[in-house]
């Protein structure tokens, strides 16, 4: 008997989902960060009904399943690596989830093509290393498509039912869901009339299981966590053209470090320019020899590529600004999807070349992106310094911390021991309602405080490199302490570690 011949397309979307695990799991076990370490105090000593209730107040404005998620991961311990571990699973699954949408909507080789790009974007590879919703939405999202897709190609009960499932799942992973859910529902009202009733009902399920959480949808759009997150990132031309390039291709958080120059880079932007013009002229040339309009699987990723930055904008002129970078998250696979189908549009040859200066782009984009530089801040190396060196009585001053108000930092999550850590900038709050306790105290008196604490011992400062504020902080040094050692860390935000005793 012969060997049984493996399916080239199987093989290399085997090979696609093991490599973007491999670039994912980099990111899984870096320092927890920003908005990470607001799902870590939700879940730090606390039952699943608390973890449940806490979410649903204005403590958090993300619905409660990828902490519901996360509660069973860390049952053996409150780790990195295990608190993004539903992001994780939810980014490797959905490199095969929009090969199998493509399957059935733009065909093929755009399926795989999208695979591919998803397998190695910067942003899905970030996301997928979160730990919050939104690989998590974009996997469901996919899966409700998929469903969606099988439904109306096999007219069975099961696929309706899976993609009502899906759906809801969606829904209470994350509320920008529903700009691409409403999106799906009016594609197959426009595209299969004959699906139009079974599709209503599923959505009617859908709506109905997520009904119980609508109080806590009514108190998150009311919360002052959405009035900050607008502050960091306003609704404007500027920042709206920022955020949508690097939601394609850049660094998902944008900074002048983190510039498209910087990642992709230039030599990846002109790969991926020309890859859309070959793309493009050959689409144009082939458009003249056949007349044909697009397929109702190409109007439906289109949709859902617009759905949410469409959505989000009106949502966000009329009403509470909910643009944002990773808030696109669930367009994403769309979007592989929209590129997959415009690369593989020309003749062969022409399909050929752009396909390969496509994925040529998004390839160098993957690799400057495991670049320390693109690391989140090095906590974690700062801490086990700290953890070696400090003894019980010195004081460490955390003038880095960049945890949500009222949340632990980085710093005291990342330590083995305990130390006295004095804050600097930081001020403290209570959650439901949320209100400040307490403002920050000036940093001369923080660290005067943290010194006299110290006294016959060490001072360990830790700052982000460069910033006013860390020579604000450095020179509040009392005189009487002379620094020892000094060390920087790389990251996307640079740390820089000083290491001060007592004179004499």
């Amino acid at each position: 008997m012969g060997r049984r011949r493996v399916d080239p397309t199987v093989a290399a979307l085997v090979a696609l989902t093991l490599g973007g695990l491999v670039l994912r799991v980099v990111f899984a076990t870096q320092s927890l960060n920003a908005d990470e370490l607001s799902t870590r105090w939700i879940l730090a000593g606390h039952g699943l009904p608390h973890v449940v209730s806490t979410v649903h107040t204005d403590a958090e404005i993300t619905p409660p399943l990828y902490f519901a998620l996360a509660w069973l991961t860390t049952q053996p311990g409150l780790t990195p690596e295990l608190l993004r571990a539903p992001s994780l699973v939810a980014g490797v699954l959905t490199i095969p989830l929009v090969y199998a949408v493509g399957l059935r909507s733009v065909g093929r080789r755009a399926g795989l093509v999208a695979a591919a790009l998803t397998a190695l974007s910067p942003f899905m590879v970030f996301y997928s290393a979160e730990a919050r919703a939104y690989a998590l939405v974009m996997a469901l999202v996919a899966l409700s498509t998929l469903a969606l897709l099988l439904a109306v190609e096999r007219r069975r009960a099961r696929w309706w039912v899976l993609y009502a499932v899906a759906s809801c799942l969606a829904m209470y992973s994350h509320y920008t869901s529903a700009f691409a859910l409403a999106g799906q529902l009016a594609w197959v009202l426009w595209a299969h009339p004959a699906a139009r009733r079974p599709a209503l009902v599923a959505n009617l399920a859908a709506a109905v299981a997520f009904a119980p959480w609508l109080p806590g949808l009514r108190g998150d759009l009311g919360s002052q966590t959405t009035k900050i997150l607008s502050a960091l990132q306003p609704f404007d031309v500027h920042s709206t053209v920022v955020g949508l390039s690097h939601w394609v291709i850049g660094y998902p958080y944008a900074s002048e470090g983190a510039s498209l120059r910087a990642l992709p880079g230039l030599a990846a932007l002109v790969l991926l320019a020309l890859a859309i013009v070959v793309a493009a002229a050959g689409l144009i040339a082939r458009r003249r020899s056949v007349t044909r309009q697009p397929s109702v699987g190409l109007v439906l990723v289109l949709v859902l590529a617009c759905s949410l930055p469409v959505g989000e904008a009106l949502a966000s002129a009329v009403g509470s600004n909910v643009f944002g970078t990773r808030n696109l998250a669930a367009s994403w696979p769309a979007l592989a999807l929209c590129l997959g189908a415009l690369l593989t549009a020309p003749r062969p040859r022409l399909a050929a070349g752009a396909t390969a200066l496509g994925l040529a782009a998004f390839a160098i984009a993957a690799v400057i992106l495991q670049r320390p530089a693109f690391h989140r801040p090095n906590y974690r190396a700062v801490a086990a310094f700290i953890d070696r060196r400090a003894a019980p009585g010195d004081s460490v001053i955390d003038g880095a911390n960049l945890s949500p108000v009222g949340v632990p930092g980085s710093m005291e999550v990342s330590f083995r021991r305990p130390h006295r850590v004095y804050s600097v900038g930081r001020a403290d709050a209570k959650y439901d309602p949320f209100r400040f306790v307490s403002l920050p105290q000036p940093t001369p008196v923080v660290v005067r405080r943290a010194a006299a604490a110290a006294r016959g011992g060490r001072l360990f400062v830790v700052l982000v490199d460069g910033l006013p504020a860390a020579r604000e902080t450095t020179n509040a040094v009392p005189p009487g302490f002379r620094p020892v050692a000094r060390r920087t860390y790389p990251g996307s935000t640079r740390l820089a570690l000083t290491e001060y005793a007592e004179r004499g």
